[in-house]
């Protein structure tokens, strides 16, 4: 049945308020419905409430996003199963900037949202943590705690040094993504001592 004018509206301005909520990040919601360009009433008629408007932004990330990441557990080639994870987080870092930012604000915080934060990237650690667990079974990667070293590929990934301050690239030019995920994933493979 084709959606109504109405139900599209209300679709667009749901959409409008998500979309908002990630270009500004935590802040007033003020602040996002003047990028939203949408009345302060319908966060409220909409979600409830700003903690709720975080929790529809993650969940819808959470979906898309869950597109991205194989959920077969049986793993074959761990080295290239692992590339793949590393490649697939990279894109989806480059891609979706906005809420990569959101990501790392709340996994570095204490608020109510890092629990369900949590949640969310919970069935990608596991997924690396298969991988990683196959590639030790079949004598591929050697590391020393399962737990230690899916924690830091994770940081790796959601905590790159080269976003900060810190690291500036050379005679103004980014480096191409090409050589991102081909670096990062030299770095990786290094540590986990790939034979």
């Amino acid at each position: 049945m084709a959606e109504t004018l109405k139900e599209k509206a209300y679709t667009s301005i749901r959409q409008r308020i998500l979309d908002g909520t990630l270009k500004v990040g935590d802040t007033s919601v003020r602040q996002i419905c003047e990028v939203a360009d949408a009345n302060l009433a319908l966060v409220s008629y909409y979600y409830g409430s700003k903690e709720k408007l975080y929790f529809a932004v993650l969940d819808q990330w959470y979906l898309e996003a869950s597109q991205h990441f194989s959920k077969n557990t049986n793993v074959q080639n761990p080295k290239e199963e692992l590339e793949q994870f590393i490649s697939t987080f990279l894109y989806m870092r480059k891609h979706d900037k906005q809420f990569h930012m959101l990501l790392r604000h709340e996994l570095s915080s204490e608020s109510p949202r890092k629990e369900f934060v949590s949640k969310l990237v919970k069935p990608y650690l596991e997924r690396l943590r298969n991988i990683l667990a196959a590639g030790k079974e079949k004598n591929v990667f050697n590391y020393e705690s399962l737990e230690l070293i899916s924690k830091f590929i994770i940081s790796i990934l959601v905590y790159p040094a080269y976003d900060s301050f810190l690291l500036e690239a050379q005679d103004g030019q980014e480096s191409a993504w090409e050589d991102e995920v081909r670096q990062t994933t030299n770095f990786i493979f290094a540590g986990l001592e790939i034979r």
